[in-house]
C-alpha cells in the first residue's frame, strides 16, 4: 500500500499482539469454565468457543470500526500505516483465537487415538 514501515508500524504490531493474547485468554477462560471442555471433549470445546465468540467479535468489530476512519479519511504517514496493521491484523487474530486455541487445547489435553 506504499506506506513506510517504521516505528508506528511496530507500535501497531505490539497493540495487535496484545489483542491477540486477550482473545486467546478469553477463549481459554471459556474452556476452563466448562468441566467437559476442560477435559477436551470436542463438542464441549465447540460450545465453549461459540459461547465466547460474541465477546471476541465485539472487541474485533469495535477496534476495526475505530481505526477504519483513520485508514480511509486521514492522510499522512502515521495513522494510515498503523491502521493497516491493526485493521488487518485484528481480524486475523480473531480467526486464530477462535480456531487455533481450541485446536491446540485439544491437541495438548485430549485423548489421542491412533489413526487406523
Amino acid at each position: 500500500m506504499n506506506y513506510p514501515i517504521g516505528f508506528n508500524t511496530f507500535l501497531g504490531t505490539l497493540g495487535l499482539i496484545g489483542l491477540a493474547f486477550n482473545n486467546s485468554i478469553v477463549v481459554l477462560a471459556s474452556i476452563r469454565a466448562d468441566s467437559r471442555a476442560r477435559c477436551a471433549d470436542s463438542e464441549a470445546l465447540v460450545a465453549a468457543t461459540i459461547g465466547c465468540t460474541r465477546h471476541i467479535l465485539s472487541t474485533t468489530l469495535t477496534t476495526i470500526g475505530g481505526f477504519l476512519p483513520l485508514l480511509i479519511f486521514v492522510d499522512g504517514d502515521f495513522w494510515p500505516s498503523i491502521s493497516i496493521v491493526l485493521v488487518g491484523g485484528v481480524g486475523g487474530s480473531m480467526i486464530l483465537a477462535l480456531l487455533m486455541v481450541p485446536a491446540a487445547y485439544r491437541l495438548k489435553y485430549g485423548n489421542h487415538q491412533p489413526i487406523a
